[in-house]
């Protein structure tokens, strides 16, 4: 029997796919023991790829190319989510649209990381002057902009599902999204070196998430089961887990397959902070094993 340790970024449902492959048994039908950690913090699963510590694993596409520029073999296997699934939500009084946001406080987590990232991004779609026409508050690594809207020390912040949804539910207003931005979210990743020596198994890795995307999609109850397990903050509101799942079963790509637009755009959002990252091509970022 092969054994791996997949490395997880967030509890976030876009990283729960190996959790649904190993309850579905597929890492037992390929002969695989799986070893999922999590570790609450997505530069640190890049480390842990780039040291083999975990091999295979999913960070965010901004954590990948900005470790690449620091001479990291990393390589994109698979593309779990092509477009980001973020929400602005909004203190839902006196914010009922985007134009709103004039004059208010908008919360921000890091800019390196794919939330603050796709943050200034849209701000700049929406063609506001980040240091003229609104208040950045810099909420840190751990985005804490849930907690910061509860206690309205923020007007509005860009949130994923899982907390964007509950924020609809506790009453604040979702004015916006990202669902339109074609910039690569979440890869499945590992090193160059490590896929060199074990293609076969990163192969079947990369075939369990794709049959797990499937699995997503078509057993709900089998999929609701292990989210409820692993978010327990939504097992009791139903509707907030119904949303949620709606939203990464058809978000999920079904093939696996990278966007190389999607790649392209992350690449020129990285660029603005770090110029290198234009020099990078896309396909360059990808090794197909299925």
């Amino acid at each position: 029997m092969d054994h791996i340790r997949i490395g997880i970024g967030v509890s976030s449902i876009g990283r729960f796919l190996p959790l649904i492959g190993e309850a579905a048994g597929l890492f037992e039908k390929e002969n695989i023991a799986v070893e999922i950690v999590n570790r609450q913090d997505e530069e640190k699963v890049v480390e842990d790829i780039a040291a083999q510590t975990t091999p295979v694993g999913t960070p965010n596409a901004p954590s990948l190319i900005f470790s690449r520029l620091e001479g990291t073999d990393l390589v994109i296997v698979g593309g779990v989510l092509n477009r980001p699934a973020f929400y602005l939500a909004a203190e839902s009084t006196s914010i009922t649209g985007k134009a709103d946001l004039k004059g208010k406080r908008i919360g921000i987590n890091q800019p390196r990381r794919m939330a603050g990232m796709v943050m200034l991004a849209l701000l700049r779609r929406w063609d506001f002057n980040i240091q003229r026409d609104l208040t950045l508050v810099d909420l840190g690594l751990n985005d804490k902009s849930l907690e910061a809207l509860r206690a309205k020390e923020i007007d509005a912040a860009l949130l994923p599902p899982e907390k964007a949804f509950l924020a609809e539910h506790e009453g604040f207003r979702l004015v916006a999204d990202s669902l339109d931005l074609d910039c690569h979210w979440v890869p499945l990743a590992t090193t160059r070196r490590f896929l060199r020596e074990n293609l076969d198994l990163v192969a079947r890795v990369a075939s369990i998430y794709k049959e797990s995307i499937r699995v997503f999609q078509s057993d709900p109850d089998t999929t609701l089961k292990e989210i409820r397990r692993w978010l327990p903050a939504l097992a009791n509101k139903p509707h907030v887990l119904e949303k949620c799942y709606r939203l990464f079963a058809e978000q999920f790509e079904p093939a696996l397959t990278p966007s190389l637009s999607a790649i392209q755009s992350i690449l020129a959002e990285v660029a603005l902070q770090d110029p290198r990252a234009g020099e990078i091509e896309p396909a360059s970022l990808i090794a197909n094993v299925l």
